[in-house]
């Protein structure tokens, strides 16, 4: 698929749920916040679907538009999800080595991917060199500390570099869904200063000194990526 078929705006991918009978759509705006707007935001985003051949003239669903719909069903029906910058992963309920992906572009356009999983970490340590960063020889010796008032201070005032991750993770059935339950959200961001791998808890508000092991683990388990890819990456 070229990128101009291949990328869906807010209404379009609302109007493809609804073939499976679906109103929220997660990491996307709130479906009524366009139907607020009037019907013309839901008939161009139905032309323009007809444009990218995912509905044909008559306005049925082609066989590349079954294939995006049975895509954003699986996105919609997962149990967790996985936020990396602009990356959002979801999960196949049977299917363990692929991963459904939400890329969020410029201009407030999506695309819907589906990868295996050895393509995604490939991926992911191409884009982040965080992951491939060489751990110091200290980093054996601890998985993480958390940092003193003074060092909180310094990092506080830092402005992160290239080698930076923003990681969350939403577990949606774990209750309460509230952001300071870790168990069903945490948020990461993750850099380096002064070579030394720094790990911020959001909700939480703590400051960590962090393993490349620690991170490392943290996103293979959460991505549930199988040990033997996580052995060959290191």
């Amino acid at each position: 698929m070229n990128a101009a078929r291949d990328a869906f705006n807010v209404p379009e991918l609302y109007l493809l749920a609804a073939a499976f009978g679906c109103n929220t759509i997660f990491g996307l705006p709130d479906k009524q916040i366009y139907q607020l707007k009037g019907e013309e935001v839901f008939k161009e985003a139905h032309e323009r679907l007809k444009e990218k051949q995912i509905l044909d003239s008559a306005g049925k669903i082609t066989e590349a538009g079954a294939l995006v719909i049975q895509a954003l069903e699986h996105y919609a029906q997962s149990e967790k999800y996985v936020r990396i910058n602009n990356l959002m992963f979801a999960f196949f309920e049977k299917t363990n080595d692929k991963l459904i992906v939400l890329v969020e572009l410029e201009n407030n356009l999506y695309q819907l991917r589906i990868m295996a999983k050895a393509f995604v970490l490939k991926l992911l340590s191409e884009q982040f060199p965080l992951m491939s960063r060489e751990p110091a020889p200290l980093e054996k010796t601890f998985l993480k500390r958390e940092l003193t008032h003074e060092e909180r201070r310094e990092v506080e005032s830092f402005e992160p570099e290239k080698m930076f991750m923003n990681l969350e993770f939403f577990h949606m059935t774990e209750r309460p869904m509230e952001p300071d339950n870790p168990k069903f959200y945490q948020q990461w961001m993750i850099f380096t200063k002064d070579q030394n791998l720094i790990m911020v808890d959001i909700p939480q508000k703590k400051y960590y000194h962090a393993s490349q092991y620690w991170f490392l683990k943290l996103l293979f388990d959460e991505l549930e990526f199988p040990y033997k890819e996580a052995k060959a990456h290191g």
